[in-house]
């Protein structure tokens, strides 16, 4: 274990522990980060089991939930509902669509457990809501501009179409500050304003924990993917009503050993994981996939404390001092950044997204992290243009021509895969036709992010990852060719 030290380093101070989506969480005292069982189905209670937490992210007996009204929380918000015109008609979307036009496609039937959620459908024309919780302030925020522009541009963009299904989208945004207790609060206050679904958008903490109040109250919750279980709450794969949007950490582990190996065989490696329970699972799967691929040469197996900024100097001479010369890294971005600033040899650091990915990253860390190769659900802003022409055009309709940046990519690809998860869901709305849409094992793939697929025992939906590659000669991140898969 890498020793604590209580002397800072003095170097730049970078804040960016956040990623996209979801993201390195490290709140003390709190267990919702990463760690689940190696493979999809995790462990833990038994599916259709309702866990849950109170509102200050702490387990609460299944049975002593409440799962009446309860008071909505307070707090204000950015609301980023589209304002245009226009009619859509079509019939909607297929396996492979773009979800760009309203429809009148039929839902899709699948298995629905009784009592999810709210059991009444919309009103024709009633708009439909979507709460999303995001860190634009605290320890890890996303830089609170990107957020606030980001959010809502793809539902002003298909509300000038016509909506989805001849309804309009109407996205919010809520400061989770970070926090756990304050994500939940979030969450209850959109629920119990009866808004249908919640996004979790980063931060695995938050995430976690909003993942399993929904799942108390039966509410639908949609995320990137991030741990696949908790040590003491058990496994997301065993929510009713959660589901992850692209490939958890332990599903990209052998992804990251497949790539080292091909760069760095017979060479010295080495796994850096963030100090914290929920990422015991995770450390597991990712240096057991390194071990099998270098024997040996996996010269360095350590955990990094949730201080990292006091410990960057002894992480990185660590490093140095181990021979590795590639390193999983899986903690905080902000600490990727200090500990390349202070080697004193040439590493290449490879991780799981959504992570480092991002071009803050790249800017604060670069010449240091050249080379460095990270997943992500998203193409970064080199390929998007080729991959989805209308998103640079939607983003700069909404915000006065301004350019777009990574953190708006990510936005719109998982509101556009939501939309086209609603349009599968017919016009007749509601939770239950939701719900059967995404159980029916229908493929959902609106081109930005990789395609996911979902089965009433299976939350963890994803398919594949975007590989970037960090440039420090225009300190951004570019994307490799092709998508990775496990």
């Amino acid at each position: 274990m890498i020793r604590r030290r209580s002397r800072q380093i003095g170097v730049a101070a970078v804040a960016l522990a956040f990623a996209v989506v979801s993201g390195c969480g490290q709140k003390p005292g709190v267990s919702g980060l990463y760690a689940g069982p190696g493979g999809s189905s995790g462990q833990g209670a038994a599916a259709g089991e309702l866990g849950g937490i109170g509102t200050d992210g702490q387990p609460v007996d299944p049975g002593a939930l409440d799962t009446g009204t309860q008071g909505a929380g307070a707090g204000t918000g950015t609301d980023a509902a589209g304002t245009g015109a226009g009619t859509g008609t079509g019939t909607g979307t297929g396996t492979g669509g773009t979800g760009d036009r309203g429809g009148s496609g039929g839902g899709t039937s699948g298995p629905v457990p009784p009592g999810i959620g709210d059991p009444t459908p919309l009103k024709p024309g009633e708009p439909i809501k979507i709460g999303v919780h995001a860190p634009v302030t605290g320890a890890a925020a996303i830089p609170q501009n990107s957020i606030e522009h980001a959010v809502g541009v793809y539902a002003d963009y298909i509300n000038k179409k016509g909506g989805i299904n001849g309804r309009k989208l109407h996205v919010k945004l809520e400061n989770d500050n970070f926090d756990p207790s304050t994500a939940v609060s979030k969450c209850k206050s959109f629920i119990e304003q009866k808004y249908f679904l919640v996004i979790g958008s980063a931060g695995a903490d938050q995430i976690d924990a909003c993942a399993r109040y929904a799942n108390s109250r039966q509410w639908p919750y949609i995320s990137g993917g991030v741990h696949e279980s908790n040590p003491r709450l058990g496994s997301l794969n065993a929510l009713q009503t959660y589901f992850a949007a692209y490939l958890t950490y332990e599903q990209q582990a052998p992804v990251i050993t497949r790539e080292i190996r091909a760069a760095f065989s017979g060479q010295k490696v080495g796994l850096i994981v963030a100090e914290n329970d929920n990422l015991d699972n995770y450390a597991k799967v990712q240096g057991n996939s390194l071990k099998q691929a270098f024997g040996t040469k996996l010269v360095l197996n350590d955990r990094a404390p949730k201080k990292i900024q006091a410990e960057a100097t002894s992480i990185a001479a660590k490093i140095c001092n181990s021979g590795a010369k590639a390193v999983v890294w899986n903690a905080s971005p902000g600490g990727l950044v200090n500990v390349s600033k202070a080697l004193t040899c040439s590493v290449k650091f490879y991780g799981p997204g959504n992570t480092s990915g991002l071009n803050v990253v790249a800017t604060g860390g670069c010449p240091q992290i050249d080379g460095a190769r990270f997943f992500s659900s998203f193409p970064q802003l080199d390929r998007m243009d080729s991959i989805d022409p209308e998103f640079r055009k939607a983003y700069k309709a909404k915000n006065g021509g301004a350019d777009p940046d990574d953190i708006a990519i990510n936005a719109w690809g998982l509101e556009k895969l939501v939309g086209q998860m609603l349009q599968a869901a017919g016009k007749n709305l509601s939770h239950r036709t939701f719900m059967a849409a995404l159980n029916s094992g229908k493929t959902f793939d609106a081109g930005v992010f990789p395609s996911v697929k979902f089965a009433p025992n299976t939350r963890f939906g994803g398919s594949a990852m975007y590989l970037l590659e960090a440039d420090c000669g225009s300190r951004q991140y570019k994307t490799r060719p092709g998508r990775y898969k496990p």
